[in-house]
Formats: structure tokens, sequence, C-alpha cells
């Protein structure tokens, strides 16, 4: 007769802090990791569905933009995936969306990025250039109009963006400002060509999405 063995019990409580890291490696604070997101943030069904959450693990993340920039270096993507410890499979999974790598004639890989944006973080410093791969670029361009509407006295989107990171095309992590005051503030200190340069880059959601098909 065959012994019947008691079936594993599960640890619940285990599972529950293992999904609250994930949330935030991910970019979630505490409450929305938790899956209880505070009034003034978006529920995470909500940062799913506009493609600004990432699902991937901010760990693998880093690796992924380690392998990028060693190829930028000139090393082949089987040595750079070696040295980042990520595997081909995750590279070209992950690029899917960030339509970094390009494949050349002479059977070497190319990084490209999808566009160039300022970016404002939360310590309220001004990066003018940065370049983006297509995904993050979008975030950013979100970002912008949100912040934009803002400005305008709509702030129902700029806390959407208060707990992302995003990467630069060489892995580097910015934090968004989304305090309502501070980018008030700073823009209105903007000088008259400076608004005017604002006014042509952000004033339209168009920008933010022409901006994922450029070359």
């Amino acid at each position: 007769m065959n012994k019947i063995m008691p079936s594993k019990k599960r640890n619940y409580q285990a599972e529950y802090q293992r999904r609250r890291q994930l949330g935030i490696e991910r970019g979630l604070s505490i409450a929305q990791a938790r899956g209880h997101a505070r009034k003034s943030e978006s529920k995470i069904s909500e940062l799913k569905r506009s493609g600004i959450i990432d699902r991937t693990r901010k760990s693998t993340l880093e690796r992924y933009y380690q392998a990028i920039n060693g190829i930028a270096s000139g090393k082949s993507l089987s040595k750079a995936s070696k040295e980042a410890r990520i595997s081909l499979g995750t590279i070209r999974k992950l690029d899917i969306e960030r339509n970094t790598l390009h494949f050349l004639n002479n059977h070497k890989w190319e990084i490209k990025s999808s566009a160039s944006f300022p970016i404002l973080t939360k310590d309220g410093k001004l990066f003018k250039e940065v370049l983006l791969d297509r995904k993050n670029a979008r975030i950013v361009g979100q970002y912008w109009n949100a912040a934009h509407n803002a400005y305008l006295g709509d702030t129902s989107a700029i806390t959407t963006f208060s707990n992302i990171v995003v990467f630069d095309l060489f892995g580097n992590q910015y934090s968004l400002l989304t305090i309502v005051d501070d980018l008030i503030s700073i823009m209105e200190q903007m000088n008259d060509a400076d608004r005017e340069a604002y006014e042509r880059m952000f004033s339209s959601e168009q920008r933010a999405f022409r901006v994922m098909n450029h070359g």
C-alpha cells in the first residue's frame, strides 16, 4: 500500500514578500507593490496598460544595459552577454521594445538611440540631451506631456511617474520630478528662449509618439 505524503503547505507570507520585493524592483512604491496604491498613486493595472511599468526585474535591466555598453565599446554580442551575465535570449527579448541593437553587413552589432530628450530628475536637475532607447523615449515623452498638462492645471497624470525609473542608452538611471509645485516653479523660471523651445518640443502629444519611429 502506497503511503500518501502530506502536501507541502504554501508559505503565503514568503510569497507576499517576494511579490512586494519584485514590485519595488520595478519602480513601484511599497503601497503599489502591496496592491493597495494610495489615492495619489496610479494603480498597477493602469501602469501596465500604459506601458510605463516594466515587467522585468531591475537587476536584469541593469545587466541588459551593461551588455549594450559592452557592444558599444566593440565587444561581440556573445562576449558582452557573457560578461554581463545575461543570456542572448534575454537580451533579444528586451531589445524588441527598446530597438537598440542593429545588425550590420559586416556581421557586427551597432547600438542606436531612438531619441534624445531632456530629463528633469526628482532633485531638480535638468539633463538637456539624454540618449534613449525606444521604450524609455516613450516614457519620457509621456512624462513631458503630463508635466505640460500639470503646468496648465491638470495634475491627473503626473503622479503616474512618481516611482518610475528611466534608463538612458548607457544604463544610467533617472527618477523623474513629479512634485507639481516644483515643476511649476522650474517652468516659471524659464527664460523666453527656453520656454519657446519647451513649447515646440512638448506642447503636443504627437511629439512623444512620433519620436518612437525615429530612425
